[in-house]
């Protein structure tokens, strides 16, 4: 089932090239790379996970007749985008319509106003994870350090100290480990 839903999306993807009632999703669809990559990579990745995706991804290897089975399901995907586009647009009722409304000037500005916000969320979200990667890399190297020195961090600790009392940075890599008394 999700290999059908798969192929159908990517069938989807075909199917939006054109739009407006044009018919020919097929014309020039090589001239596009960038679509034509994403086409292959999407289905390649596909074929990849349900074949050997295994436990991991709670999948099962297809044979040759269910991998058929799917694609000619995804497929009518094509004749579904067929279907939709000889509909008429007069045929379907006015409150049936989706988009056709042009926005108020006060929604715009609410959309606008909704996006700014949810954009400053996401930039506050990525400084603080970023804070608590770098935060994680310091421990990470004060701790190999100390399990470096192999005193327990004594002497490391008192030259952290007293480096740090100098006004010199704080940073761990710039103190002095003394394996003198070791």
């Amino acid at each position: 089932a999700v290999v059908s839903t798969q192929s159908t999306g990517i069938f989807n993807e075909v199917n939006s090239r054109k739009c407006h009632g044009e018919r020919n999703v097929i014309k020039g669809i090589f001239n596009n790379y960038i679509f034509v990559g994403v086409i292959l990579g999407t289905s390649v990745a596909q074929v990849i996970l349900i074949q050997f995706g295994g436990y991991a991804f709670s999948t099962t290897g297809l044979n040759w007749y269910q991998w058929l089975i799917c694609v000619a399901i995804g497929a009518g995907e094509l004749i579904w985008g067929q279907v939709v586009a000889t509909v008429p647009k007069t045929v379907i009722p006015s409150g049936m319509r989706l988009g056709t409304q042009p926005f108020t000037q006060e929604e715009a500005t609410q959309a606008r106003m909704l996006w700014m916000r949810s954009l400053k969320r996401v930039q506050h979200q990525i400084r603080v994870a970023n804070a608590f990667k770098r935060a994680g890399h310091e421990r990470h190297r004060r701790l190999s350090l100390l399990a470096e020195d192999g005193d327990g961090g004594r002497k490391m600790s008192a030259n952290f100290k007293k480096t740090s009392n100098n006004n010199s940075t704080d940073h761990i890599s710039d103190t002095k480990i003394v394996d003198s008394d070791v």
